[in-house]
């Protein structure tokens, strides 16, 4: 068992409450009748647990989508420093889990970025189990069981939930929560290794992920790369959606007179036509074939020489949310394997 602890389903408002007193609660709740989103939540009854994704991933409580960084008025320049209130995210899968420990690396390594990590630092992280659907491809990218990233972590084991501590805050609210979690037993543990060993079953798509440096690399110049290009609309819905995409824009905001101002981050994505472009009419990637090629060797090869992991985590977000169906990651990745076997075959 290990510092394993169960709650009780009967207990969780209990618990929940415990949540509330560290700070603002947010979780997945239902938006329409197939999406879900982050929200503030009151009650644990708002909590939407069959959630699988929500249409932003919990990445937005970090990294928000807009922020001011710095105002200017004549010739003084201050730094916007975000007024926090301590907050829990509740119900994140270990697929976005996997997708913090992503932009831990990015935006935590010297120099750290000081907005996501004074967001980060005023963070408690409530992990939480799930089973996958048709789009979830967590299981090949080695995201679907969480490894970090989290200060507890919970399971459905049907009755209850199994719960992990991953951190000395966990382990403290653990300790606050003695009178609703008992720690667990025997046939706790055994219908926790069952859940996992169940769900481990239940996955629909996937592909071999042991060669996607290679095919990444000697498929450059595949023909599915125009064929996805002569349907991409560079609508940019694939980063907003993705649990580690960061590219962002800054931009100037100056009053009429323009003797003040501020200096604004903005969620930018490589898919437009204009992230590449430089001074001199010149853009490194100016069609969607050269964005697109970029996008995924970033996401399934680009990070695995300098860090040693890709920053796909299988959540499935960009499937989902493409209007032309064309980033279906294990379709194309299987379509690259095939090609590099036969390749291998006839040689």
């Amino acid at each position: 068992m290990n510092n394993s602890f169960v709650v009780r389903k009967e207990q969780f408002a209990d618990f929940f409450n415990l949540l509330k007193n560290l700070g603002n609660v947010f979780a997945p709740v239902s938006v329409s009748e197939q999406s879900y989103a982050f929200k503030k939540v009151a009650t644990h009854t708002e909590i939407a647990f069959e959630a699988l994704r929500t249409i932003l991933p919990p990445k937005k409580f970090f990294y928000p989508q807009q922020e001011t960084l710095v105002r200017f008025d004549g010739d003084k320049i201050q730094e916007c420093i975000p007024e926090l209130e301590y907050q829990v995210i509740f119900g994140v899968h270990p697929c976005d889990l996997a997708g913090f420990g992503v932009l831990d690396k990015i935006f935590l390594d010297q120099p750290a970025d000081t907005h996501y990590r004074r967001r980060r630092e005023a963070s408690f992280i409530v992990g939480l189990s799930c089973l996958p659907d048709r789009f979830c491809f967590c299981q090949s990218m080695g995201t679907e069981c969480a490894t970090g990233s989290y200060d507890l972590f919970l399971t459905d084991i049907g009755y209850a939930f199994f719960i992990v501590p991953g951190s000395a805050a966990g382990n403290d609210l653990m300790t606050k929560a003695r009178s609703c979690s008992a720690p667990a037993n025997a046939s706790d543990l055994d219908q926790y290794k069952k859940f996992w060993n169940d769900r481990s079953k239940m996955f629909e798509t996937g592909f071999a992920p042991d060669n996607l440096r290679t095919v990444m690399n000697l498929e450059w110049d595949n023909p599915v790369w125009n064929e996805l290009g002569e349907r991409c609309l560079s609508c940019g819905n694939c980063t907003p959606v993705c649990p580690t995409c960061y590219c962002f824009d800054l931009v100037d905001i100056a009053s009429l007179n323009g003797s003040s101002g501020e200096r604004r981050r903005e969620w930018d994505s490589c898919q437009f036509s204009g992230f590449a472009a430089v001074a001199g009419d010149f853009n490194f990637r100016p069609t969607p074939v050269d964005r697109l090629k970029f996008w995924y060797r970033h996401k399934l090869h680009g990070f695995d020489d300098p860090y040693g992991f890709k920053t796909c985590v299988g959540c499935g977000r960009c499937t989902v949310s493409c209007p032309s169906g064309i980033d279906d990651l294990v379709g194309v990745v299987k379509r690259l394997q095939a090609n590099r076997a036969e390749t291998n075959e006839s040689a």
